[in-house]
């Protein structure tokens, strides 16, 4: 009888303790608010907003005007950069007069387009048959790395400011390890 009176009391301290961190382990919200999602908006300069007030509305992006909502446009934008892939030297030997036949050639490859100081990557695109590009992006500092996957070409990243509206114009050149 005593056995089972020790064990019914284990029993019940072990519910009541439960009950206690149960309660203690679920959050509360205080009275009269209300808990927003951790969802996030991506603004135009690649900046990032969350929810926020009563009504759990996203915030204001940096640089908008909330009266009339420009700044908050996902694309197009009125800006971006442009320009040519080179690809040289094409002859293993330089000559001077220089040979036009070995002149830098346009090249067509991936791009990867960052925003100056992140490793993620922002925009991916491609460079035509002449080399050339262009990408809308919205006003900032970007690094373009022309990308093939191999050693050679070894192309050079390049840094360039794209203005409220308008395009910045860029070359980006890649090396052929011929010499």
């Amino acid at each position: 009888m005593k056995r089972y009176a020790i064990g019914l009391g284990a029993l019940v301290l072990a519910a009541a303790i439960a009950l206690w961190v149960w309660d203690v382990r679920i959050a509360k919200a205080p009275t009269g608010t209300q808990g927003c999602t951790q969802e996030a908006k991506l603004c135009p300069d690649g900046s990032s907003v969350g929810r926020t007030g009563p009504n759990c509305e996203y915030a204001a992006c940096p640089g908008s005007d909330t009266a009339t909502g420009t700044g908050n446009s996902i694309l197009p934008y009125d800006s971006g950069v442009q320009g040519i892939v080179s690809l040289g030297p094409t002859c293993p030997v330089e000559r001077i007069p220089p040979d036009p036949s070995c002149a830098d050639k346009p090249y067509a490859t991936a791009i990867a387009v960052y925003h100056t100081g992140s490793q993620s990557v922002f925009l991916m695109g491609n460079s035509d048959a002449s080399g050339a590009f262009k990408f809308s992006l919205p006003p900032g500092a970007y690094t373009l790395q022309a990308t093939n996957g191999k050693t050679f070409p070894r192309c050079t990243a390049v840094t360039v400011s794209v203005p409220a509206s308008g395009y910045a114009s860029t070359t980006i050149s890649c090396d052929t390890g011929i010499r």
